[in-house]
């Protein structure tokens, strides 16, 4: 895997993921993240996902909801972000950084 995406589940691993369905704010960071990481020329596939959850213990449907969202936006389907603020610049710059 590499090292952004990685990075960028760390970011999620911080997250609540005990839960079936992510907070509205942790949506919207994932969200804005799985589609920077996709402009980046790094699109997080859903087998990252799906493994990084079994490994970290996600919840299974907070996990299933992820690979998901991952999927389709690595194929250039819309996926609605309602609070776009939340992806931070900082996350952004960590991110880029290792790209």
């Amino acid at each position: 895997m590499p090292t952004v995406i990685d990075k960028a589940l760390d970011f999620i691993s911080g997250m609540d993921t005990s839960v079936s369905v992510p907070h509205s704010m942790d949506e919207s960071t994932i969200k804005g993240m799985f589609k920077y990481l996709n402009e980046l020329g790094a699109p997080v596939s859903p087998a990252d996902v799906t493994a990084r959850g079994h490994q970290e213990g996600w919840d299974a449907e907070f996990t299933k909801k992820l690979a998901d969202w991952a999927e389709r936006i690595a194929v250039g389907e819309r996926v609605v972000i309602k609070n776009p603020e939340y992806f931070t610049v900082y996350m952004q710059e960590q991110l880029q950084a290792l790209v």
